[in-house]
């Protein structure tokens, strides 16, 4: 450095002041020694505020781990230079976010930083009056920070434009060493074009009248090269405003200017084309403007076309989703309407025999018992009957048969009794006389369906008998509904139970499994749940998700349809207006439970 630089009577605040970058130096124990006054506009603290912590206080702690490993990477690993971004806590509290270029001194244990702004960002307070700051820093370390800086060209002239300072910035950018340029007339940098037009002395002159300019222009370097730079340049002046000389600050742009030609040339080039292809287009116009009625009329055509086709999509779409949901019906009701049909018509079959059966009985009865009696009195009054006569009745054992005939006869009875309530659950199961909408008891249709599927119910050589737990509701009032529509839906799910507890029977061989199903009934408010709990295998969530879709099943082929429980849902919910849902686990069993409103549906 010049020793003219350290002149008392330069101002240096104003020299730092030039600058829209924050500069700083950072001392050994981790805390800023000197900040340029721009860190208090950016960032909202004082000075003495960011002095006070380590620096390393102020990074976002996202941001701390990378920027250590930068900083270990120039201190300890020897890095020239090194270049980061991170975030900085602003006084309201939000953070911004800064890009930083730092040089380490490794012989005074100093990295001095040349840090930017990336943009305004929401919360960071704005300085008022950045000129009316103070800066208390040494001049010398004011010194090393601007040296320090390489991207711009900073260097100082006396009142004449010679150059009296110059740092390693400019050195880089110009090509000039500081011994080399010092002394030197500031027009050394303007080509012979410029300074034959005076440009050299017109800047130090608005500089001097209005305090500050800023332009760009080709500027010389040593090497005769030349490169695109942006200068500012303003005035120094002493207390009493005595000229002192001018801070410089150099920037070379010639990237983006290239790329400003390149994109005007591009942009010549283009409406040199623009113009060409107009004068053709014009040519063409009319003929374009019949092309362009054709086409109108034409996508016009093709728009219509794609609405009807896109309807007529949507419609098919929607017609097989029903054609879907109908087939799966039709399957299903005339499946049950077959199967209601038969056991109907077995139901009547068996029930007119076994009535005269049954009826037959009482009369049979008594007709035994007159016998017996007649049997009694003969052997009252012929107790020594002839040789043929005791043969016989050793041979029928009249004795075993006096005393086992009236049990046989009421054994028949309760058996002709338990066929008539057999035969009446089928008739209430099958629902063929109950097609109207009416008033249930729905314990009693639960039961009924229960005895319907009793022999499922029971064990055999292989399975043992799966237990029934009937919780219902005593308060339970009677429900609207479509008996025979509900009967198939409660014999849909009980199957379906059936059917996953004897697969877990068969999974559990050898192991100490109950099967259990348990069938309850609640009132919530102004509806009825009757929940069927098995404690199964459950169901993985892909299969639960679409067990009532329309034949969908897990089973084996010629096991199942996968029409029950999407015929149970039409009849549940969109019959009835209720309610369907299961809740299963794999390895959890399964809960199935149907909600019917209490009110009457239309």
């Amino acid at each position: 450095m010049s020793p003219q630089l350290s002149s008392p009577r330069i101002n240096l605040n104003k020299f730092f002041e030039l600058s829209p970058d924050l500069l700083g130096v950072i001392g050994s124990d981790s805390h800023f020694k000197h900040l340029s006054p721009a860190w208090e506009s950016v960032l909202g603290h004082s000075n003495q505020e960011l002095k006070s912590r380590p620096w390393i206080d102020w990074i976002h702690r996202d941001d701390l781990q990378k920027t250590l490993s930068h900083i270990n990477n120039l201190v300890i690993v020897g890095k020239e230079k090194v270049i980061f971004k991170n975030r900085l806590r602003c006084r309201n509290g939000k953070y911004r976010w800064l890009s930083w270029q730092a040089n380490y001194d490794a012989q005074n244990n100093l990295i001095y930083t040349q840090v930017s702004d990336l943009g305004e960002r929401p919360g960071c307070s704005i300085s008022p009056n950045l000129s009316l700051q103070k800066f208390n820093s040494p001049e010398e370390h004011f010194r090393l920070l601007v040296d320090g800086v390489k991207d711009h060209a900073i260097y100082m002239l006396d009142r004449h434009g010679r150059v009296i300072s110059w740092n390693s910035g400019a050195e880089r950018i110009n090509g000039w060493e500081a011994h080399e340029i010092i002394g030197q007339s500031s027009s050394i940098f303007f080509t012979s074009d410029s300074r034959q037009r005076h440009l050299p002395e017109k800047v130090l002159t608005i500089a001097a009248t209005s305090g500050r300019v800023e332009f760009e222009n080709w500027r010389m370097r040593k090497d005769g090269s030349s490169f695109w730079a942006n200068v500012t340049i303003s005035a120094l002046r002493d207390e009493q405003g005595q000229l002192l000389g001018y801070a410089t600050i150099t920037r070379d742009v010639t990237d983006r200017k290239r790329e400003e030609e390149a994109l005007q040339q591009a942009y010549d080039n283009l409406e040199k084309r623009v113009t060409e292809r107009t004068a053709e287009l014009q040519a063409a116009n009319s003929r374009l403007r019949e092309e362009v009625q054709m086409r109108r009329q034409t996508e016009e055509a093709l728009r219509q076309s794609e609405q009807r086709l896109t309807q007529q999509a949507s419609q098919l779409e929607q017609t097989l989703r029903e054609l879907q949901n109908t087939q799966a019906q039709l399957i299903h009701t005339e499946k049950m309407s077959g199967l209601g049909q038969l056991v109907a018509g077995v139901a009547h079959e068996i029930n007119n025999p076994v009535g005269f059966i049954h009826g037959n009985l009482e009369h049979a009865s008594h007709y035994v018992q007159d016998l017996l009696r007649l049997i009694r009195c003969y052997q009252k009054h012929y107790p020594h009957p002839n040789p043929e006569i005791e043969a016989e009745i050793e041979e029928i054992d009249l004795d075993f048969m006096v005393t086992d005939m009236p049990k046989l006869l009421a054994s028949m009875n309760q058996g002709t009794e338990r066929i008539q309530a057999i035969v009446q659950s089928l008739r209430h199961f099958s629902g063929l006389n109950e097609a109207k909408y009416k008033e249930v008891d729905l314990h009693h249709a639960l039961n009924s369906t229960l005895r319907v599927l009793e022999h499922r119910l029971k064990g055999d050589e292989r399975h043992r008998e799966i237990e029934v737990i009937r919780e219902f509701d005593a308060d339970l009032a009677k429900v609207a509904c479509f008996p025979g529509q509900v009967n198939q839906a409660f014999a849909n799910v009980i199957s379906n139970a059936i059917d996953a507890l004897r697969e877990q029977e068969d999974l559990q061989c050898g192991l100490e499994y109950q099967p259990r199903l348990t069938v309850q009934t609640q009132r919530l408010d102004d509806l009825v749940r009757i929940s069927f709990i098995d404690n199964g295998p459950g169901m993985p969530e892909s299969v639960r998700s679409r067990i009532f879709d329309p034949f969908f099943t897990t089973k084996p082929v010629g096991k199942g349809t996968g029409l029950g429980l999407s015929t149970t849902y039409q009849i549940i919910v969109e019959k009835h207006r209720g309610s369907l849902l299961c809740e299963s686990q794999d390895q959890q069993g399964t809960v199935i439970s149907l909600e019917l409103p209490l009110n009457r549906c239309s």
